[in-house]
């Protein structure tokens, strides 16, 4: 009854209501979905501390309660708190019968944790149980994640028939068809995409990077322009303008585009590594060591970075700085070529610089 009650009440909006309801039982621990609702009516009503709060005693009293780990790993998540997510769902295991939200909301906490194996299991278990587009593309890009850009290709061309019309299944599948470098598939996918949706930022974006590989320098930057348009506030676009400047050897304008990119986000670690590669090639050594710190700062895993700071300290007269740098360069780059083989089996001949 006070289930039915609290319900009807959150229907009507009156939040404060549902909550004195069920806080009444809520000390009970009777019933798994009186902290469900609870919790969904201190989120309606502005306090989300107290929805983790009613979520995390249920957690602690049913823990393999997918309904529940998958709200409080929300929680956890909009609160920027990956690895309390991650805990959160140590005893989640899913079934064909497991909602689909709750799944996705998995493979969401796994690809944030960088924990691609059970993404894919999950999203695997969301496409056989709830066949469609979203978790088709669900599963598409966890696959992608993990480098099987093969794999995504042939999963996807299966379904081109059901979904060649769906922008967001061309531009998934171009992501794909360009890391094979399959460039002109890819091309015709985005420009598809394109005439469906012409106001999509990625497909703009994504057509860029293609055009780029195909040597239409001018195309793409008109590409890129477009996106920007867009998404004013994505770096990596200003970023891929500037590269488009530094091969015209064009400074101006390319140092002027790694500011609009530092602009968009003063934490983009590409803007500030090229930004040193600029200063060192002004000879102002200092200045592109500042740069290259924040580089690494905001990237520890920019091996380019490292590569230039040595190379400035070895400049400046300081050894001791540029050996030391040396020595994190060389097992950092070491470590990356592991993590390639162990994650990308047998696709040793893939160009790092091709992943998004």
């Amino acid at each position: 009854m006070a289930l039915g009650k609290a319900s009807g009440l959150l229907e009507q909006a009156q939040y404060q209501g549902a909550v004195n309801i069920l806080e009444t039982f809520s000390k009970t621990k009777c019933d798994a979905r009186i902290y469900l609702l609870l919790a969904a009516a201190h989120e309606a009503n502005g306090d989300s501390g107290k929805a983790e709060e009613a979520l995390a005693l249920a957690h602690t009293a049913w823990p393999a309660n997918t309904s529940i780990a998958a709200s409080l790993a929300r929680e956890y998540m909009n609160g920027g708190h990956v690895d309390k997510a991650l805990q959160t769902l140590s005893d989640f295991h899913v079934t064909a019968r497991t909602p689909l939200q709750e799944m996705q909301e998995g493979v969401i906490v796994y690809i944030a944790a960088h924990r691609l194996v059970p993404a894919q299991a999950v999203a695997e278990t969301a496409c056989k149980s709830y066949p469609s587009l979203p978790t088709l593309l669900l599963l598409a890009n966890v696959l992608q994640l993990e480098g099987r850009y093969k794999d995504v290709n042939r999963l996807l061309e299966d379904q081109r028939k059901a979904f060649g019309d769906s922008p967001t299944f061309l531009i998934t599948l171009a992501e794909s068809e360009s890391d094979a470098m399959l460039f002109d598939h890819a091309r015709a996918d985005l420009e598809h995409a394109i005439a469906l949706d012409n106001k999509s930022y990625q497909a703009h974006y994504l057509l860029g990077t293609v055009l780029i590989a195909q040597s239409e320098t001018d195309r793409a930057e008109s590409e890129y322009r477009t996106a920007i348009q867009l998404a004013p506030n994505q770096p990596r676009t200003y970023y891929q303008l500037a590269l488009i400047f530094r091969d015209k050897q064009d400074e101006a304008n390319e140092e002027s585009m790694l500011k609009q990119a530092l602009a968009a986000d003063d934490h983009y670690a590409p803007a500030y590594c090229e930004m040193g590669r600029i200063l060192m090639g002004q000879h102002r050594l200092a200045d592109a060591v500042t740069q290259l710190n924040l580089a690494i700062q905001y990237n520890p895993q920019i091996e380019q970075a490292y590569y230039l700071m040595a190379r400035a300290y070895a400049g400046l007269g300081q050894k001791d700085k540029a050996d030391a740098i040396v020595k994190r360069y060389t097992a950092l780059r070491a470590a990356n070529r592991r993590s390639s083989v162990d994650t990308h089996p047998g696709q040793l001949g893939v160009d790092d610089g091709a992943r998004k």
